[in-house]
């Protein structure tokens, strides 16, 4: 009996713990956008237009990936586990570029010299920490 409370105490403890950190996130991302709105509850992203930006589930995954994380560079290899969950890199590794242009054409105002996602070279993509 008494392994089935302290089972259940922790739990509670777990749930309470999760809620709290996820929604401290969101909240302090919310506030600290000045040229997005990302909403980690809906899953929408608005431009300082105002204009809903339609991201699949994975672009937006990896917007939000990168937001959270500023100014940390991320190898492909850490964004397939992060953004993708997977432990190994898969042996197509076209599809990374393929979503980072794909957003980047999305999300800034000249795909072709970005101010947001920026490519490391030689080691991977990070999102600016100047942007937004």
């Amino acid at each position: 009996m008494e392994f089935k409370e302290n089972e259940e105490i922790i739990f509670q403890q777990t749930i309470e713990w999760l809620t709290s950190k996820s929604f401290n996130s969101s909240v302090l991302i919310t506030q600290q956008l000045s040229e997005f709105q990302i909403n980690p509850f809906t899953r929408s992203v608005v431009n300082k237009n105002g204009e809903l930006l339609f991201l699949t589930s994975k672009e937006f995954d990896l917007l939000y990936f990168f937001y959270s994380h500023k100014g940390q560079v991320f190898t492909k290899e850490q964004l397939y586990e992060n953004v993708w969950g997977f432990e190994d890199m898969p042996k197509d590794t076209s599809n990374l570029p393929s979503f980072i242009r794909k957003l980047r054409k999305k999300i800034e105002p000249d795909p072709d010299n970005p101010i947001y996602i920026i490519t490391v070279w030689g080691v991977g993509y990070k999102f600016s920490e100047e942007k937004p």
